[in-house]
């Protein structure tokens, strides 16, 4: 090789797993990081960002005209984070966990049938993790919304802008979403209405591991048994419910595959 000449950029599976970590993890450069306020005030949240104590005004650090009582958290955005994803695998990958009939992701809704969350699965480097987006009932575009803030969530499983969603918990335990807004005020449920369904991502997240470690139909039947009660004690969305049967549908299907190997095997023995 001569000098003018440069080594090629191994390919994904040529690199270790501790390579592609640490180049996911890489900080970010300080032009490449935005602000974004987070609403602190519940009235405000559910008023379009103000309320009877608080006017909107243009904020002189993120330039964002909204009410006063906010905090900022820092962000990489959607384009900054592919960029990434494709310096380090440009085989890189990300598929929704459940599709309808059309092939469309299904996506989270309120009980005003305004989409509100995605779950997803982002492949890079031949490793694949879960990520959540959302986003608020009112949001402009929310399907392009949803996709960029699940894909921002699942790099971050990854290790991508870690240290910014690290340093953003810490500002607000309740700001994973640095897009969705603060607060919410509670209301009393009308006659014969539900309590709403909000499910625990760490529990979503740890209940998807589970079903595709289970080893047999057995295993697979006690999941469904705690998801099922999970939903009737209303800690369990209609969406994440759905996800999670075909999650344990498609597993079970791979275990009747591999049984069915092993006894043709058996058989030409």
């Amino acid at each position: 090789m001569t000098e003018t000449q440069t080594a090629p950029t191994p390919a994904p599976s040529a690199k270790t797993a501790r390579d592609i970590s640490d180049a996911l993890r890489e900080h970010f450069p300080a032009e490449l990081v935005g602000k974004l306020p987070r609403i602190t005030c519940g009235a405000c949240s559910q008023n379009k960002g103000q309320c009877g104590d608080h006017r909107k005004k243009k904020c002189d650090e993120c330039g964002v005209y909204t009410t006063p009582k906010h905090i900022h958290i820092d962000f990489v955005g959607h384009a900054d984070v592919t960029n990434r994803l494709l310096d380090i695998d440009p085989e890189w990958n990300w598929e929704p966990f459940a599709t309808d009939e059309n092939g469309m992701p299904i996506l989270e809704h309120d009980r005003a049938g305004n989409p509100v969350g995605l779950w997803i699965k982002l492949t890079v480097g031949d490793v694949t993790r879960i990520g959540y987006g959302s986003c608020p009932s009112d949001q402009f575009e929310a399907v392009k919304v949803l996709i960029g803030d699940a894909l921002r969530n699942a790099a971050m499983r990854f290790g991508v802008a870690l240290n910014l969603w690290a340093k953003g918990e810490r500002q607000d335990p309740t700001a994973e979403n640095a897009i969705a807004s603060g607060g919410k005020a509670a209301r009393r449920l009308r006659k014969g209405e539900e309590p709403e369904r909000v499910t625990d991502r760490d529990w979503m997240l740890a209940m998807f591991q589970q079903i595709q470690d289970a080893q047999n139909d057995a295993m697979l039947m006690v999941l469904e048994g705690e998801c099922k009660t999970k939903y009737d004690s209303h800690a369990l969305t209609v969406h994440d419910a759905k996800s999670l049967r075909a999650e344990i549908d498609k597993r079970r299907r791979m275990l009747a595959k591999a049984t069915q190997g092993e006894g043709v095997a058996a058989g030409a023995e």
